[in-house]
């Protein structure tokens, strides 16, 4: 069961004590919180420097708390971050993808065509992991990959392949394919 973390940062109007070392500190209350995990050798360390400061059960609790409240805010910190280093790495993407002389301007019905032969190739060939990697990563819109898919997607259309390899034309004896086919 999952404990909520009480924040008593202040001692107004307690008479707990913040000094005396039990004789052993529990930090149970802790060890099941949502999105944290403690790691032992750290704990360790800070139950030896707790013990050298003296502090109490209830003093040692005031700073793991206030230690999971500085951890949960710079974590969503870093996850804000990440969004923007994304969405800013997307934009560049955009902005190479418009430049690019080789791509239809986007703003044309061109685009439409180009996109749906790459996305069907994407589609096609790149496995279920891949396309996780290139949409974590942002990766799946970036030019150079759209042009790449959209030139397997206009192979695959030419040669009619599928994701297994095999080209859909019917076996040819090899003098038929040195003199051609005579029906």
């Amino acid at each position: 069961m999952q404990q909520e973390i009480k924040n008593p940062l202040y001692l107004e109007g307690k008479d707990e004590n913040l000094f005396g070392v039990p004789e052993k500190y529990d930090y149970s209350r802790f060890q099941n919180l949502e999105g944290f995990s403690l790691d032992d050798e750290l704990m360790n360390q800070f139950i030896v420097i707790a013990k050298k400061l003296n502090l109490s059960q209830s003093a040692m609790e005031m700073l793991l708390d206030m230690a999971f409240s500085m951890s949960k805010k710079q974590n969503l910190q870093y996850q804000k971050d990440d969004e923007l280093n994304l969405s800013n790495k997307l934009s560049g993407y955009y902005k190479k993808f418009c430049a690019d002389s080789e791509l239809p301007d986007p703003n044309t019905p061109k685009v439409k065509e180009y996109m749906r032969v790459a996305d069907g190739a994407y589609n096609e060939f790149a496995s279920a992991e891949l396309k996780e990697a290139f949409k974590e990563t942002g990766l799946n819109y970036h030019p150079e990959l759209i042009k790449m898919f959209y030139k397997i997607g206009e192979l695959a259309q030419e040669d009619n392949l599928s994701h297994y390899g095999k080209p859909a034309f019917e076996e040819l004896t090899p003098a038929q394919i040195l003199y051609g086919k005579n029906d």
